[in-house]
This record gives C-alpha cells, sequence and structure tokens, in this order.
C-alpha cells in the first residue's frame, strides 16, 4: 500500500503518445472524478465497517483467532486487483470499484485488532485521515504547497523508500529480527515521518488528477485517478492507526 500514485507512471505513458485516445468520445473532468473518489472511499468506508463488525465478533467468538480467510483473501485479491489497475487503466471502471471492496474488507479486518486492543481508535483515526486529507486538499488548492518537479522526485524517493523499509522489516521478522521499533520516542518519529510522506502523496494524486483532466485523458481515467487516490487514502490511514496504537502502549 505505500507504493501509492501507480497512476503517475501511466500519465507519462500517455504523454509520450503510447496510449490512441482516437474516437474514444468524453474526456476526463474534474466533477467526474471527484464523484468517483466519493464513490469508491464509500464502498471502501461500507464494506470496512461490515468486515470490521463482522471480524469482532469472530475473534470473540473464537477466542482471540482471527478470520484469516478475510484478511488474507481480501489483501491479496487486493494486490491483484491493483497490479491489474495499474497495468490496465482501460479496466478501471470495473477494477477500482472491486479494488475499494478488497481493500475495505481488509481494512476492516485489520481495525478489528486495533479496536479489540484499544477500544475507540478505529473512530479517531478515520476522524483523523478524513482532516489531513482535508488540509492537504486545501494546501495545494490555494498553491500553499505546489507540486514541482523536485517535489514529486523527492515525495517518490521516500515513498519507494518507505516502501522497501517496510518489505526488509517484514522479511526480517519472518526471522524473529524487528528492524523497526514498535515503541519508544523512536517509533513515534518514524511513524510521524511515514505519515507526513502518505500525506504529502495526496498533494500528488490532486495534481495527477489535474493534470489528467488538463491532458483531456479518457474517461475512464476519472476512475484510474480515484483508484490512486484510493490507495493514499488507504495507506494514510493504516499509519496513523499505527502511529494511535504507538502512543497509546506508551
Amino acid at each position: 500500500m505505500a507504493l501509492s500514485n501507480p497512476a503517475m507512471g501511466v500519465l507519462n505513458r500517455a504523454a509520450s503518445g503510447e496510449f490512441n485516445f482516437g474516437g474514444l468520445g468524453d474526456t476526463a473532468t474534474l466533477s467526474g472524478t471527484t464523484t468517483k473518489s466519493i464513490l469508491l472511499v464509500a464502498i471502501t468506508f461500507i464494506v470496512g465497517y461490515a468486515s470490521m463488525i463482522y471480524s469482532l465478533g469472530y475473534i470473540i467468538e473464537h477466542n482471540g483467532a482471527s478470520p484469516n480467510l478475510l484478511m488474507y483473501g481480501s489483501i491479496i485479491a487486493a494486490v491483484v486487483v491493483a497490479m491489474i489497475t495499474i497495468f490496465k487503466p482501460e479496466a478501471s471502471p470495473f477494477t477500482a470499484p472491486a479494488y475499494a471492496v478488497c481493500e475495505g474488507a481488509g481494512l476492516g479486518t485489520l481495525s478489528a485488532f486495533f479496536e479489540l486492543r484499544y477500544p475507540g481508535i478505529v473512530a479517531t483515526a478515520v476522524m483523523s485521515t478524513f482532516v489531513v486529507l482535508m488540509a492537504m486538499l486545501a494546501l495545494w488548492k490555494f498553491r500553499i504547497i505546489v507540486p514541482t518537479a523536485r517535489f514529486r522526485s523527492v515525495v517518490m524517493g521516500a515513498t519507494c523508500g518507505i516502501a522497501i523499509l517496510y518489505l526488509l522489516n517484514f522479511v526480517l521478522r519472518l526471522f524473529d529480527i524487528p528492524l523497526l521499533p514498535s515503541t519508544g520516542g523512536l517509533a513515534i518519529a518514524i511513524s510521524l515521518i511515514v505519515c507526513t510522506i502518505a500525506a504529502l502523496n495526496l498533494v500528488l494524486d490532486f495534481d495527477m488528477i489535474e493534470q489528467s483532466v488538463n491532458e483531456g485523458l479518457p474517461k475512464y481515467f476519472e476512475y484510474y485517478c480515484s483508484f490512486s487516490l484510493l490507495v493514499t487514502i488507504c495507506w494514510l490511514y493504516l499509519e496513523i492507526l499505527r502511529l494511535l496504537s504507538i502512543s497509546n502502549r506508551e
């Protein structure tokens, strides 16, 4: 999930003329992309809430056992659908909603574990994510943060670095050698940095949407850009959830 902004590469391919847009009809619009973004977020939220309620009941009923089929199945499905969307953007009107469903199911299951340990943390994380989303939108809209070429390269480089770091941490944990701390001031500092990078990725998503509209890209790019924005929002939510959980341990 940390590899956000997948549509950036497709926009570069579009600018180079790789896609033939002749005769494709309507082009992407800001209102259309906004509507589809709201739709995908709503699907994720509804499915996520239902998944969390189910998972809470399952965990309590089975004495702490997790619903592995739902959790791992939805996460794997989300990754597969995301890859299809990235490499086949014209399929995004179908794959983007499917990704929202899979991501919602996975996030809901993960959220259930946090909610059982720290009651009320999920609601706080959801509200915090919304506040950050609106704040970054305002900063981009009023050009307080301008996504220059250097800004893009720094944010995307930091994002890739975080993805590699998380991957190494995951592999090392399999051998009981954690790379990243889970408690203490250092853990909070790292989590804050990652949350900041995730928030800055939102600016890239907003700028990407504007570019898609200005370039007159096909109508299906409304779903494609909405999918990219949803990936970043879900990543931000997970990072805020992790930050709140670390803070509650102190």
